[in-house]
């Protein structure tokens, strides 16, 4: 039996940049844990970042990372 290597190579994937991030754990005992945006007023001139949270019950905790 003769393999093409083509077919039996493992192709990666790279993905430039920063991920989202995962809440799934960050809140301790506290579920649900949703990631949210949290927004800051920027004057027009600067660009703002965009900075998660975690949330559980109206309370924040830090992203895990």
């Amino acid at each position: 039996m003769a393999f093409d290597r083509d077919q039996d190579a493992v192709k990666e994937i790279h993905t430039t940049g920063s991920s989202l991030p995962d809440c799934s754990h960050a809140c301790g005992p506290c579920s649900p844990c949703k990631r949210v945006m949290v927004s800051f007023k920027c004057s027009v001139a600067e660009s703002c970042a965009i900075i998660y949270r975690c949330m559980c019950r109206g309370r924040y905790y830090q992203v895990p990372s």
